[in-house]
């Protein structure tokens, strides 16, 4: 238990961090990051960028070696999950019906229930559209809840995350085909020059769900998310 305490103290620091560089989707028209992109001005060296770069790899680092242990002790036999519902989430797969203790038409009190605190990420939100994130969990994934009913789940880049099937973040369209054959219907993706691929489960009372997968022009996994249909099928969120 001192160890599932020292990491759960210390995710509240690198969480917070992850947030700001892991959560956001690349080149991808999604909900947390709006896709405006700002342009370096004149007085920006190449030298400074140069730095910013290296100091941002020296950071992101040690936050995905934290997740990397955080995962391992979740997954170790011994280890008593349910006394911190932060490793109940990072022993979870992804399914078509939610995350772990997060199940897809649930309520934001009923999720709260579970001792996981939910934090808006206002940016990504709109109207009665609301997306959110995990407090004190470092792992890039959101939340979309409409009428405080959480429809969807979003892995974005960085995610250790993987489906039930294996399926993460850097996998090829070549895997998913393995994995889900004929199931699956693709269609070009002109924001990633890639293509969003959507499998659509056949097992009774599940094909009202959808996985959805956002690929880039090399064929690979940037992104991915679960949800009800029609609102996991939205390519930009809440926006």
């Amino acid at each position: 238990m001192g160890v599932l305490a020292a990491i759960a103290a210390s995710t509240s620091f690198f969480g917070l961090v992850a947030v700001g560089y892991g959560q956001r989707p690349t080149e991808v028209a999604q909900a947390t990051y709006g896709q405006t992109a700002t342009a370096p001005t004149a007085r920006q060296s190449p030298h400074y960028t140069a730095k910013a770069s290296t100091l941002l790899s020296g950071v992101l680092a040690p936050i995905k070696s934290l997740r990397v242990m955080q995962r391992a002790i979740a997954l170790a036999p011994e280890t008593d999950i349910d006394a911190t519902p932060t490793l109940a989430l990072l022993a979870a797969d992804l399914k078509t019906t939610g995350l772990g203790p997060i199940r897809i038409g649930m309520n934001l009190e009923t999720l709260q229930e579970t001792g996981l605190n939910l934090v808006a990420i206002a940016e990504a939100s709109s109207g009665q559209c609301q997306y959110y994130r995990i407090q004190d969990y470092g792992e890039p994934i959101g939340l979309m809840a409409i009428d405080d009913q959480i429809l969807r789940v979003d892995i974005w880049p960085g995610s250790l995350t993987t489906t039930r099937s294996g399926i993460k973040i850097g996998s090829t369209e070549r895997d998913l085909v393995r994995v889900y054959g004929k199931q699956l219907e693709a269609t070009a993706n002109p924001v990633t020059l890639g293509k969003t691929v959507v499998f659509t489960p056949q097992d009774p009372g599940e094909d009202v769900y959808r996985l959805v997968f956002e690929t880039d022009d090399q064929g690979r996994i940037t992104q991915f998310r679960a949800g009800q249909f029609p609102s996991v099928t939205w390519a930009e969120g809440c926006l």
